[in-house]
């Protein structure tokens, strides 16, 4: 009854928004309990980015919790997400995206404190936790130079492991890029954007592509059918990136001569030395075939294992990362980084934003015989 004493405080004046609050408490655990948040409730709203499904905002949450510290009502940062289809008379779209990030999301999805109205357009937006370093995108952007290898593998582990919850969950992602992750701090990741999240059970093709087309799946961009395998795909792009701090394929076009390559089974190149053991796994993911790419859970599974295992001279994975360091290779990326990390070139038609894509003709997904990044195809294809 705890929930629906809360839920009496407050309303939103519109029933399906009331009557989901209201089901949303009783169906989750402490931590995904949500409420009705009045606008007048938040100050100091600052814009921070548009995507594909709505604008983000950081604002000052004025809460119902006594500061008696301070002598005033606590306050935190939160983050409010202006969705696109949250009009007054609110879609199915709006509501099944909070479900599925509150109820199936797991500890790794960005929490969920309520809903509310922005009262100069009447659109209704999400109040979320506000993660401190911004997206993934952003975190490599500014600290990449800071991030060992311990770092990088403890941050995909909690990526993985919020994926592994939505697997388990039956859903698909479907939209699973850097810029749908965020960052409480250099370790802890969470995934958020589950605008296109749907069940597994639930028809898997589509008239046409919506998503960020370097992290796309290429038999997605072939049959235009997702599948959770689609997810491990887009997962390996974000361990390419993770490795090099460089956005996938920023340097030509995201057009159908990138879609074309992606399925004659190029990929983002390297820029680093990087454990093979990683790479390997990395390989893994990003497989032409989707039954040949692990699960969710298994790349959660090992990668705790790697967690264990940077820190141990015994395992192999300490030995491939202390080989790096005493190259004298390693040194020299990192200077170069912290010369040219926020310089780097991205090309003008090289696109991060979900946006809809319809290729036609494109060939089968096939993986290449020889390994070979798309960066380094020189003439041999014309991406102008």
């Amino acid at each position: 009854m705890i929930g629906k004493k809360k839920f009496g405080k407050r309303t939103s004046g519109n029933p399906d928004i009331d009557n989901f609050i209201q089901q949303m408490q009783f169906k989750a655990r402490h931590k995904g309990v949500i409420e009705w948040i009045p606008f007048d409730k938040f100050t100091n709203i600052k814009y921070l980015a548009k995507g594909g499904f709505g604008t983000v905002f950081k604002a000052k949450w004025t809460t119902d919790s006594w500061d008696s510290k301070n002598g005033q009502w606590e306050r935190r940062n939160v983050c409010l997400k202006n969705l696109n289809c949250s009009k007054e008379s609110i879609k199915i779209e709006f509501l099944n995206e909070i479900e599925n990030q509150l109820i199936h999301g797991g500890d790794s999805a960005i929490a969920i404190y309520g809903i509310t109205k922005n009262l100069e357009d009447s659109n209704n937006m999400m109040v979320m936790q506000y993660a401190e370093q911004g997206s993934l995108r952003k975190l490599l952007d500014s600290k990449y130079k800071d991030l060992s290898w311990p770092h990088k593998i403890a941050s995909l582990f909690f990526i993985a492991r919020g994926l592994s919850a939505i697997h388990e969950a039956n859903l698909m992602h479907k939209d699973f890029h850097s810029g749908n992750i965020v960052n409480e701090n250099v370790y802890s990741s969470f995934i958020t954007d589950f605008g296109l999240c749907r069940p597994v059970s639930q028809d898997s093709s589509s008239a046409e592509i919506f998503g960020v087309l370097p992290y796309i799946a290429p038999e997605v961009l072939y049959t235009k059918e997702y599948s959770q395998k689609s997810d491990i795909y887009s997962f390996g792009i974000i361990m390419s990136e993770v490795f090099t701090g460089y956005p996938p394929y920023h340097d030509i076009p995201h057009n159908e001569n990138l879609a074309i390559q992606v399925c004659l089974g190029h990929r983002p190149k390297i820029r680093c030395e990087a454990p093979q053991l990683l790479l390997d796994l990395m390989n893994k993911c990003l497989d032409a075939k989707p039954q040949n790419r692990p699960t969710a859970k298994e790349l959660e599974n090992m990668l705790i294992q790697y967690i264990d295992g940077v820190g141990n001279h015994e395992t192999e994975l300490y030995k491939q990362v202390k080989e790096i360091k005493d190259s004298g290779k390693n040194p020299s990326i990192y200077d170069q980084a912290k010369l040219t990390r926020f310089n780097y070139q991205t090309h003008k038609q090289a696109i991060y934003i979900s946006r809809s894509l319809n290729f036609q003709k494109l060939p089968e997904p096939v993986n290449a015989a020889i390994s070979q990044p798309i960066a380094d195809l020189g003439d041999d294809w014309d991406v102008s």
